[in-house]
């Protein structure tokens, strides 16, 4: 089927959406063509204002709790933490210089920066400020790891740590913080660059939540100076910043940071063509296709107007399978050979040039991205998909039905063409799938409770690790205690993971490569899922800005952007 019979069929099935996208397409070209961007009319010079929409609500400024990518983009612009991310996502000092891990690998020691000091703003705007010590970061993370707080990131800790948050947290002087485990984690360095491990002034421990989520106080090369719900939020520039450029210059460039919050994605992507905002994050459906070939590659007549950045991004999208029994039912999935059969009759490649436009990898080397298994190129293998599928459908004890039993395929909405694809790809092989259309809290709700037999999903990293992807199939973690949504269990996978995660045979050599790969190669072998494809995220700037980049993180880092118009 090409991609044009496919679409056709599809329109046949639901709603053709021609009209609106003909209207569209008119507006946008006439927009980009004909108006080449207005001028701002601010008084203040564009030159200094970083303009950007986020069509996704902030409610909360407090790192302990941020969980949105909004959120987590503006917080990381007013704190910093002890470590870093470098653009390959390696740890690399932030507020500590430098740091050394014991033999035992079960203390870290982390020498602070000297020159770092908190920025607070009065009520009048008026700027004061304090020098970072240790005993900041050892109330931010003891912040962090109190159950009384109850902040998402408690996991960061989870496990690894005394329940005597004083045995774990010290300060032996102002410029030397100690970190005390109870097992070694070679992912610590990743999880303190979280939002979680970004460090507060100890004078909050005396405030609300709700004071601290309002009237944030960091050492980030911004500060918070004007915050309208739904309407509009400003940062400014820290004075007071501590990092300098390879010149010297101190950072950040910019004077400020203007974030509006126009719900509708559409008219927010209108005013960016416009020339009001400088940044714009992400296409939807409804103008990918107009802005992008099929090759990830802006078309000619946009590529003149707009600069675009196209970055792998750590995010599997994926179909998952539920392993477990139902009651009164038979789980047709437990068959290995019926979940293979599925996994090879997708044409993955076919899948992202369709519907994303290949904006992404297709997903043939498992469920770690590649850019997080060193070993990935050499387990990937050029097979005969179909030959594969029908083969492994054979061997099935689902394929010896007469009738075949229907599976609810679970997804949401925005999701529902790629799953009709899917519904269409397997009942060529024999398969009778039914697509059951969900919101997001109920689908999620149905895969952590066990309810969904095959659902979509994806699983956006939480920190730079492929442990993070492999935890998704921990045995200790079943759902709804944890990630492992398929109830997988296999012993070997099992020991494989214990070892990664605690650095068993060296925290950054090749024998922890080695146990991801082994460990991801099982996940090849016994398909408790299906990657489709592993993403890749767009940004979309003005001609003017310079210094923006991206990452397989997609953070948004801010304090060497330029605009020069």
């Amino acid at each position: 089927m090409t991609r044009k019979d496919f679409f056709r069929w599809v329109d046949d099935k639901f709603i053709s959406k021609g009209v609106i996208l003909l209207s569209f397409t008119g507006y946008l070209l006439f927009t980009v063509l004909g108006l080449g961007g207005c001028k701002n009319v601010d008084k203040k010079s564009p030159q200094q204002i970083f303009r950007y929409n986020e069509d996704v609500s902030v409610t909360t400024l407090d790192p302990a709790f941020v969980k949105s990518q909004s959120e987590i983009w503006i917080v990381s612009q007013i704190y910093n933490g002890l470590v870093d991310l470098d653009a390959q996502l390696r740890p690399v000092p932030a507020l500590a210089q430098r740091w050394e891990l014991s033999g035992d690998q079960l203390a870290y020691t982390f020498h602070l920066r000297r020159d770092v000091n908190f920025c607070f703003v009065d009520k009048l705007g008026q700027l004061s400020q304090r020098r970072m010590v240790a005993s900041d970061v050892v109330y931010s993370l003891s912040r962090i790891a109190d159950p009384a707080l109850a902040s998402p990131g408690a996991w960061i800790f989870a496990g690894k740590i005394d329940s005597q948050l004083n045995r774990v947290f010290l300060a032996p002087n102002d410029s030397t913080f100690v970190l005390r485990l109870t097992k070694p984690a070679a992912s610590l360095l990743g999880l303190l660059s979280t939002n979680f491990g970004y460090i507060l002034p100890k004078e909050f421990a005396a405030k609300e939540k709700s004071e601290i989520s309002r009237n944030p106080v960091g050492t980030g090369p911004f500060y918070l100076r004007r915050w309208e719900e739904e309407i509009k939020l400003v940062l400014r520039k820290n004075p007071h910043y501590h990092e300098k450029d390879e010149q010297r210059n101190p950072l950040p460039y910019l004077d400020a940071i203007n974030v509006s919050f126009v719900k509708n994605k559409q008219t927010a992507f209108m005013q960016f063509v416009a020339g009001e905002y400088d940044f714009f994050n992400g296409l939807e459906g409804s103008f990918k296709d107009e802005l992008l070939s099929d090759h990830a590659t802006l078309k000619p007549e946009y590529a003149a107007k707009m600069k675009a950045i196209i970055t792998p991004f750590l995010n599997t999208e994926y179909v998952g399978y539920y392993l477990g029994d139902f009651p009164n039912q038979t789980n047709w999935l437990q068959d290995v050979h019926l979940r293979k059969a599925l996994f090879y009759a997708v044409d993955k490649p076919k899948l992202v040039r369709f519907f994303r436009n290949g904006l992404g990898d297709a997903g043939d080397r498992g469920f770690v991205p590649p850019s997080l298994n060193e070993l990935a190129q050499k387990e990937a293998e050029s097979t005969d998909g179909w030959t594969n599928a029908v083969a492994e459908f054979r061997k099935s004890s689902y394929a010896q039905q007469k009738q075949k039993p229907m599976i609810l395929l679970s997804t949401t909405a925005d999701y529902l063409d790629m799953m009709v694809y899917l519904q269409e790809t397997w009942g060529r092989l024999g398969v009778n799938i039914k697509v059951d259309i969900q919101t997001g809290g109920m689908l999620r709700q149905l895969r952590n409770e066990g309810k969904l037999m095959l659902f979509r999903g994806s699983w956006i990293a939480d920190y730079p690790d492929a442990e993070n992807f492999l935890a998704c199939f921990y045995e200790p973690y079943f759902s709804p205690n944890g990630p492992n949504y398929a109830h997988f269990s296999h012993p070997e996978f099992n020991e494989l993971y214990a070892n990664i995660e605690s650095g068993k045979g060296g925290v950054d050599g090749s024998v922890r490569s080695q146990n991801i790969a082994k460990a991801n190669a099982i996940l090849m072998d016994q398909a408790p899922v299906i990657p489709l494809y592993y993403d890749k995220s767009i940004r979309l700037m003005q001609p003017w800005v310079e210094g923006l980049t991206n990452d397989a993180a997609n953070r948004l880092v801010l304090k060497r952007v330029k605009l020069k118009r």
